[in-house]
């Protein structure tokens, strides 16, 4: 979708206690509520599990010319979505530029791909659904003296009539296999996870598709809720996986583990509606666009955690769309006075914190999440936990109100717990703030979680 603003959220807290592969809490420990088990891995953690979509947005400043944006980005995010097409349809002499309507077309193809490699992320390309625009795109980067190559596309994007659309898929992804029988093709990049029409789509293509990509929202247009409900609801881009799956299974079981999942467009709205009518029910909160709030912050967190465990890649829309960009675009700033410090380009968006507890951000010791998601549960209500192994690190979702102590088993042999917070009583726009080197006691370490907050523990 071409965006060009967005809506808001909320949060929550508790108590926690983590294991390294014990049965249970050191001597004399509190026990725990949460419970996180190194040893057990529920399955590995792709390095392109953390997206963004470059959007070709940005009035000027973008990911190829904007020192301070590649600095924001630069080593967090495994791969990076972009839409490019022909300037002239039809017409491969021409350039290549971006495809969102209203993005930059000063900027070459070649410009963006490169810049996307540089920020240390494989580019993914999203072509027109036209087999011989696609394949001479695909002819561009891939073959001659100099390719600049691109192993990931996309054809098509947000088709409305899906029976068509798979059709031109095919023909597109023929085309496009012939110049480069190596590369790696899916589709439809569906508005919503619409399940019929994903198995339309696969009932027609599943023999040929790659992997299966999907668009997410938590609201926007008609449907505008407010935070709370928002938060409650993180757990459908899991569910919405997972179903998908099931289909896959279903309509091409043959080939179902060469299939991959991934929802290409994640933000909490795709439209932006200040003060609306149908949040009056909300009270104050919700009388901004959501994506301004800090319940962003914790929402974010939450759907990548649900997306880790499901074994999909997420990715953020987008780099820098206004209310919708993972950086905020415009030095003329137009957020509300509690959302911006001043600085306005460039500055942190709410969603950057969120996955930035996973990614690691500028300017903050937050750790990368590890390459193994293990065993995680807690009985904390309002309390979500993800933890991996390779590196060993913590997130701890608080959607809850409430404060909590959280006591984290950590088990013998633990020297250190590094800990990093961002707290629903600080600005948006400021840094997560350090709690330093936690002391371990007795194989536990304590830290209190505000209500709400996300916190991060990178584990020694």
């Amino acid at each position: 979708m071409n965006r060009r603003r967005i809506l808001g959220l909320v949060a929550m807290t508790a108590s926690v206690s983590v294991f390294a592969g014990l049965s249970g809490p050191a001597a004399g420990a509190a026990a725990a509520n949460v419970t996180v088990d190194f040893t057990t891995v529920e399955r590995t953690v792709s390095p392109q599990a953390f997206g963004l979509d470059v959007t070709g947005y940005g009035y000027g400043h973008y990911i190829t010319n904007d020192p301070a944006e590649q600095a924001m980005v630069q080593g967090r995010f495994g791969m990076m979505r972009m839409g490019l097409k022909y300037a002239t349809p039809g017409n491969p002499s021409s350039p290549i530029v971006a495809n969102g309507a209203g993005a930059d077309t000063t900027v070459t193809g070649d410009q963006w791909v490169s810049a996307i490699k540089a920020r240390g992320a494989e580019p993914m390309v999203i072509v027109p659904d036209n087999a011989v625009d696609a394949a001479n795109i695909v002819k561009h980067f891939n073959t001659g003296p100099t390719p600049n190559r691109v192993a990931r596309w996309i054809i098509g994007n947000e088709p409305s009539d899906i029976a068509a659309y798979a059709g031109k898929f095919n023909a597109a992804y023929d085309a496009m296999k012939a110049v480069d029988p190596t590369i790696k093709i899916g589709g439809p990049a569906l508005a919503w996870p619409d399940m019929q029409s994903v198995r339309t789509f696969l009932k027609a293509s599943g023999t040929r598709a790659d992997f299966v990509d999907f668009h997410k929202y938590g609201m926007g247009g008609e449907k505008l809720v407010c935070d709370s409900q928002l938060l409650n609801e993180t757990v459908q881009w899991e569910n919405d996986v997972n179903q998908v799956r099931t289909i896959i299974n279903e309509e091409v079981p043959a080939r179902a583990s060469k299939i991959d999942i991934q929802v290409g467009e994640i933000n909490s709205s795709w439209s932006v509606v200040d003060n609306p009518p149908e949040l009056a029910q909300c009270g104050n909160i919700g009388t901004e666009p959501f994506q301004y709030r800090n319940a962003a912050i914790w929402w974010s967190a939450s759907v990548w955690g649900h997306l880790l465990k499901a074994g999909a890649k997420g990715f953020v829309y987008g780099d820098k769309n206004g209310a919708l960009g993972l950086l905020y675009d415009q030095p003329n700033d137009e957020r509300p006075a509690y959302a911006r410090n001043g600085a306005g380009l460039n500055e942190r968006m709410p969603i950057y914190q969120g996955v930035g507890f996973f990614t690691g951000q500028k300017d903050t010791s937050l750790a990368r999440f590890g390459s193994s998601l293990v065993r995680a549960q807690t009985t904390l209500p309002g309390v979500e936990v993800y933890a991996s192994a390779n590196p060993k690190v913590v997130v701890l979702v608080n959607k809850s109100t409430t404060p909590s102590t959280a006591v984290v088993g950590v088990g013998s042999g633990v020297t250190k717990a590094a800990a990093v917070q961002k707290a629903g009583d600080t600005a948006g726009y400021a840094l997560p703030t350090s709690l330093g080197t936690l002391p371990v006691s007795q194989g536990t370490v304590t830290v209190s979680l505000p209500g709400p907050s996300v916190t991060q523990l990178a584990i020694s």
